[in-house]
């Protein structure tokens, strides 16, 4: 299946950043790999339904410093659903709504989701039960009130995405470009875990592993968190909850469906 790995934090942070060990879950994943940012309020997505460590763009997208955000959603594909490989089926994707570019992945299978999951506006570009997810996903916020910015609306979401749970298997990133939305599957699914991280300067920040680090484009401090499908390292790393969803702004968590934002595991780590 696939695996997804997303950063929000409270500055942006260079896009020279390692995430070999995260691509070397791309050699079981090898449908496709996909990487998006926000460098302002649009974003910016680089895709391809060919193996991470196929791709010539990976290299790039690690040595080029001048790839600013504070939100990364990171992917690599494991076809479940769709036929051939195609950059249409490749996650993530993109959607506009109320102003605001949405960005979306999935790992998992949702059955049935053409008949359970009607759609509006919204159209899949592709074949994938992940991108019609997304879109019936935003339809759904767009007959809201187009907005996910405040406890009640997150805690709409959670509701939703546990009703569409039940349908399948769904841990999934969204991004509205300020707020990161994670949730993992009711079920367990392969799992989610989350990683706080501070930088200093133009540290590097290793997570007591050499081949994952992260460097910081900037000269003060900058906080955050890592989420992936499993911890990129040996230690310091949280799971979510079954089912839970955790909403992370500025590089805090603002909400968790199933524990308080002042929890433990999730206060940002102390200076020095």
């Amino acid at each position: 299946m696939c695996e997804v790995m997303a950063l929000c934090f409270a500055r942006p942070l260079s896009a020279d950043f390692s995430i070999r060990e995260f691509a070397r879950r791309g050699e079981e994943n090898a449908d496709g790999w996909g990487l998006a940012w926000y460098p302002d309020r649009s974003v910016a997505v680089v895709k391809e339904p060919i193996p991470w460590q196929a791709s010539k763009y990976t290299g790039f997208l690690e040595t080029y410093h001048g790839l600013l955000s504070a939100i990364y959603i990171a992917h690599v594909r494991h076809k479940t659903v769709g036929g051939a490989l195609t950059h249409a089926d490749t996650h993530p994707f993109v959607r506009e709504l109320d102003g605001r570019e949405y960005c979306f992945a999935h790992n998992g299978t949702v059955t049935g989701f053409a008949e359970h999951l009607p759609l509006g506006r919204y159209r899949p570009v592709g074949d994938t039960d992940s991108e019609h997810l997304f879109c019936h996903l935003l339809e759904e916020v767009a007959r809201r009130d187009g907005r996910l910015t405040g406890e009640a609306g997150w805690r709409w979401l959670y509701e939703k995405l546990s009703a569409v749970n039940r349908l399948g298997k769904v841990n999934c990133l969204l991004s509205d470009g300020e707020r990161l939305f994670c949730y993992h599957d009711a079920a367990g699914h392969k799992g989610l875990a989350l990683r706080k991280v501070r930088v200093r300067g133009h540290e590097t920040r290793r997570f007591e592993d050499e081949e994952v680090r992260i460097d910081l484009g900037g000269e003060s401090s900058d906080h955050g968190f890592v989420v992936a499908t499993q911890p990129l390292s040996r230690s310091g790393w949280h799971r979510f909850g079954l089912g839970e969803l955790i909403v992370l702004e500025g590089g805090v968590v603002r909400f968790s469906s199933h524990r308080s934002p002042s929890a433990p595991e999730f206060a940002p780590r102390p200076a020095g």
